[in-house]
């Protein structure tokens, strides 16, 4: 799976302090701490509960519904990866910004067909 993040990145956006505890889970050498399951799931962009169950062993594979493996446009999973790596704080204020857009992109449609 290529996310094109680096580890840097996703030791920052964990909370990691040191890139060798990445490189350490990535190789094997450590194992997924539980309290972190979640917070991984969403840096590889993985259902929460299917990623759960496969790290704890409760499933051998990750089995997604269709639903689930809709792929995005690069340029969408580009926005996507970056959403996630922003604090909580920031994620809500571009949610309100990209509402924003929308009800102008509404408001233009709409001036549009009347023309």
């Amino acid at each position: 799976m290529g996310l094109g993040l680096t580890q840097r990145e996703i030791a920052t956006s964990m909370g990691y302090i040191s890139l060798n505890s990445i490189s350490n889970l990535e190789t094997g050498r450590e194992g997924l701490p539980a309290k972190r399951v979640y917070a991984w799931a969403n840096i590889l962009q993985l259902p929460r509960d299917a990623f759960f169950r496969f790290v704890t062993g409760e499933v051998d594979r990750l089995e997604m519904t269709s639903g689930e493996t809709d792929k995005l446009s690069p340029r969408e999973a580009d926005i996507v990866a970056a959403f996630r790596r922003l604090p909580p704080r920031y994620q809500r204020r571009l949610l309100e910004t990209a509402e924003e857009f929308q009800t102008l992109a509404r408001a233009e449609s709409r001036r549009q067909s009347r023309k």
